[in-house]
């Protein structure tokens, strides 16, 4: 179950937002010892570009297709030091970040300590759990949009909204734009 949040859900924020819950839905199992990196690829020109992907899925290159959805590649971010140990450190992450030239946007899912983080509440006015990790997934597209969600860790699912953790999104905005 998500919580539905209350921030303006656009047309191109709402590809967004759906790309962020298939990303969560791909992490929901199992730790993530270093932060996740997804291109995210306008899927009208991912399947333009490769003919043969659009038929391996039955859709034609040609066909007409949503131009705002999104498809999340996940990507190889190598995410460990020359030591091999995995940098947790989002952020950390990101300043490596090296976007394909088909993205459109990008994703980044963690584990974080809510405690290290600045995390916006809810707006249904319910607190996330402060003693316990939070899979969380960020992502942005190059003109500043982004969407979020924190999953609670119960029952209850996700919580959704624009910037729920803004350090993260800032940066992930910024590393797009430097891509451009």
């Amino acid at each position: 179950m998500t919580t539905p949040a209350p921030d303006p859900l656009d047309a191109p924020t709402a590809a967004l937002a759906a790309a962020v819950l298939e990303v969560a839905r791909h992490v929901e199992e199992g730790p993530l010892p270093s932060p996740r990196l997804f291109a995210l690829a306008r899927s009208a020109e991912l399947m333009a570009a490769s003919p043969s992907l659009a038929a391996l899925l039955g859709a034609e290159a040609g066909g007409t297709h949503d131009d705002l959805h999104l498809t999340p590649i996940d990507l190889d971010d190598g995410s460990s030091t020359g030591d091999g140990m995995p940098v947790t450190d989002p952020l950390a992450v990101l300043e490596s970040a090296q976007w394909p030239d088909l993205a459109a946007g990008g994703a980044i899912a963690c584990d974080l300590a809510p405690a290290a983080w600045t995390v916006r509440d809810a707006e249904d006015g319910r607190q996330l759990p402060a003693r316990q990790s939070l899979r969380v997934v960020v992502a942005a597209l190059a003109d500043g949009t982004t969407w979020s969600a924190v999953h609670r860790g119960d029952e209850d699912g996700y919580v959704l909204g624009a910037a729920l953790l803004p350090e993260i999104s800032e940066a992930l905005v910024q590393t797009l734009q430097a891509a451009d």
